[in-house]
C-alpha cells in the first residue's frame, strides 16, 4: 500500500510543481559565499501570497496526501464538495464542511464514500489556498476539488448566496377550554 501511495503522489507532486517554476543562477556570488554560517541557518521567508497567483504545491500535495489515505488500489478519480453550514451574523466567520468520494470508473458521478485522513486538515488546506483566489471570488458557499491518479487537479467554486434559514412555524395558542 505504500508503494501504491508513493507512486499516486510523485505524479501528482511534479503536476503540482509544474505551476510555478523558479530560476536559479548556478554561480553563487563571492559576497554570499563568506557569509556566516548563522545567517545561511536562517528560514528562508515564505513566499507572498498574492491574489490570481497559482498555489503553493505544498498546499495542494497536503490535501491530497490526506485523502490519499483513504484511496483503494485501482481509483481513478477522487473528488470532495466543501458546502458553506454556517456564518456568523457580520459573515466575517464562516463554517464549512466536506463531503469525501472516489471512483474506479472517470464517468461515475456518484462516487464512493471517501474516508481521509481527517475532514479538518483538508479545510485548512482549502482555507490556504483562499488567499490565492481573486477579491472578487473569496465568499464562495460551494467548491469541488477533484484529483485524478495522473497529477491533474481541479477547483470549481459555487458563488450561490446561502439560503436564509427556514423561519420557525410560530405555535398556535390552545383554544380557551
Amino acid at each position: 500500500m505504500k508503494r501504491l501511495r508513493l507512486r499516486l503522489l510523485t505524479p501528482l507532486a511534479a503536476a503540482l510543481c509544474a505551476f510555478a517554476t523558479y530560476a536559479q543562477d548556478p554561480l553563487k556570488p563571492a559576497a554570499e559565499a563568506e557569509k556566516p554560517a548563522v545567517e545561511a541557518a536562517k528560514p528562508e521567508p515564505a513566499p507572498a501570497r498574492r491574489p490570481g497567483q497559482d498555489p503553493d504545491p505544498k498546499i495542494l500535495d497536503g490535501i491530497f496526501a490526506c485523502i490519499a489515505e483513504g484511496l483503494p488500489e485501482g481509483w481513478k478519480k477522487t473528488w470532495f464538495v466543501v458546502k458553506e453550514i454556517g456564518r456568523s451574523k457580520d459573515g466575517a466567520t464562516r463554517n464549512f464542511a466536506a463531503d469525501f468520494f472516489y471512483a474506479t470508473n472517470v464517468n461515475d458521478r456518484k462516487g464512493r464514500p471517501l474516508k481521509p485522513c481527517g475532514a479538518e486538515r483538508v479545510l485548512e488546506g482549502v482555507g490556504a489556498l483562499q488567499d490565492y483566489l481573486p477579491d472578487g471570488q473569496r465568499r464562495w458557499t460551494g467548491a469541488t476539488f477533484s484529483f485524478m491518479p495522473d497529477g491533474k487537479f481541479e477547483a470549481k467554486y459555487d458563488f450561490t448566496p446561502p439560503r436564509p434559514a427556514p423561519a420557525k412555524p410560530v405555535a398556535k395558542k390552545p383554544a380557551p377550554q
